[in-house]
């Protein structure tokens, strides 16, 4: 990594600091979710006679596959890329208004 520049070293490590964030908060929903599936199974089981379980684990497991999608699929990256573009975008607009109206770095406001 000599070879980036401090901002892209400091772009680059907080990419990866949302990519773990993102694939913790999934295993922390995977855990969440087998955890209660087994608890509706066990509260189905004890308390009916018609298994009823499987309706909400199903639901939550569509969602959690939408949600494993959205870490481990492409679909991440593009959205990092467009968010990239569009704060270099910010900055960019930010400083020629600055420079449009006279605010470079040193001058007062």
């Amino acid at each position: 990594m000599s070879d980036l520049t401090a901002a892209d070293s400091e772009a680059a490590f907080r990419r990866a600091t949302e990519r773990v964030r993102a694939r913790l908060g999934f295993v922390a929903h995977a855990g969440v979710f087998l955890a209660l599936s087994l608890a509706l199974l066990v509260l189905d089981l004890v308390t009916t006679e018609g298994l009823w379980f499987y309706w909400p684990a199903g639901f939550w497991l569509l969602i959690l596959a939408v949600h494993a999608a959205a870490v481990f699929g492409p679909g991440l990256r593009f959205v990092e890329r467009w968010r990239d573009r569009e704060y270099e975008r910010e900055l960019q607009r930010a400083a020629s208004r600055r420079a449009s109206a006279g605010g470079g770095p040193g001058a007062q406001q």
